[in-house]
């Protein structure tokens, strides 16, 4: 078995995410991050709620396999304390020639004294993937999640192999 461990560092100013990996290896049996398969940044364009949970609506751009792309869709974000769980619905990428790929994501974040939330999770993409983005149909990815308190947010995402 192989723990990996990610270390991201994102700069709003500088519009880059620098990655480093460290692989463990305790066993025979590898876990390896490829390059990322998308970064994206977003912005909520619409939050409703406070407690128990927010739902938020986002938008944003991204670039997949050098595929630019638009992004939207509908998230809930449930507080616990320090950290929270954050869920998806209904959202889809969607790029200038017609490709369409839709998915849900699921995260578990811890917010720092500033109000950024650091999440880890996974997006699931459906089998009915078109176009240039039909490479996504049935992919898992896990990804890093940077959101920040005035909406950002930057995602970087590896395909699950």
């Amino acid at each position: 078995m192989i723990v990996v461990v990610v270390i991201v560092n994102c700069s709003l100013l500088a519009s880059t995410i620098n990655v480093n990996t460290q692989a463990i290896e305790s066993a025979n049996t590898k876990i390896v991050l490829q390059s990322p398969l998308y970064t994206e940044d977003d912005k909520a364009t619409f939050v409703n709620g406070t407690i128990p949970a927010r739902a938020v609506t986002f938008s944003g751009h991204g670039i997949t396999k050098g595929v630019n792309y638009t992004d939207s869709g509908e998230g809930l974000i449930i507080p616990r304390g320090i950290s929270g769980v954050i869920d998806s619905k209904d959202t889809a990428m969607i790029t200038a020639s017609g490709g369409k790929a839709s998915f849900t994501f699921h995260e578990i974040g811890h917010s720092d004294s500033n109000g950024t939330i650091t999440a880890t999770g996974a997006a699931f993409f459906d089998a009915n993937a078109t176009g240039n983005l039909g490479f996504l149909g049935n992919v898992v990815a896990v990804n890093k999640d940077q959101i920040y308190k005035d909406g950002t947010d930057k995602v970087i995402a590896w395909k699950w192999k």
